[in-house]
């Protein structure tokens, strides 16, 4: 296979930067690797593009961006660069706001409180610590206390003070509230 074919299907597969390029040229002993970067119009600024609009697609932070850009070898300048001119798209709050309703759903039918919802999602999106607030407002940890709360009686005898005390603790490492959990206890004690 012709090696300009090669470093084509290499530069759309991969998205490298120029100091990989190269060593991938010079490991297919190419003579020089500048003059078929060249002809072929390759550009190091247009690769750190396509991997900055994935990662705002993901939403990803612009730590974890930079981190990961460096970890690709591609000069901080033009990473610095890049990460300034993608600014708003970073911080865009619409862009990211199924993003995070799906996350939020998804760790509500694992049975996660509230509270590490928030937790989480304030450490992932930091930049929206208000909107993801505002979102959890309307949500309640009655559901899935409740479901807690049910486990632990079909396994245990939950009469036994001792057991019920562990069931409380237990709760409460899953970050429910104390109060919620004296009145799931309270209504089913009914």
């Amino acid at each position: 296979m012709n090696i300009s074919l090669r470093l084509s299907n290499y530069i759309s597969r991969y998205a490298p930067s120029r100091k990989r390029v190269t060593a991938y040229l010079e490991k297919k002993n190419c003579q020089n690797p500048a003059q078929l970067l060249a002809d072929n119009g390759y550009d190091e600024s247009l690769m750190v593009d396509m991997w900055m609009r994935s990662f705002v697609s993901l939403g990803k932070g612009k730590r974890e961006m930079s981190t990961k850009l460096m970890k690709k070898e591609f000069p901080k300048e033009i990473i610095l660069e890049k990460i300034e001119a993608f600014d708003t798209e970073i911080h865009d709050w619409e862009s990211n706001k199924t993003s995070v309703i799906n996350q939020i759903q998804t760790l509500e039918q694992r049975g996660k409180s509230r509270r590490i919802i928030s937790t989480l999602l304030n450490s992932r999106y930091s930049y929206f610590r208000d909107e993801i607030t505002e979102l959890l407002v309307e949500k309640n940890d009655t559901n899935n206390l409740q479901k807690e709360v049910q486990k632990y009686r079909n396994r245990y005898n939950t009469v036994d003070k001792k057991i019920r005390e562990k069931m409380i603790a237990s709760l409460l490492r899953k970050w429910f509230s104390y109060t919620d959990i004296k009145k799931a206890i309270a209504v089913d004690d009914e």
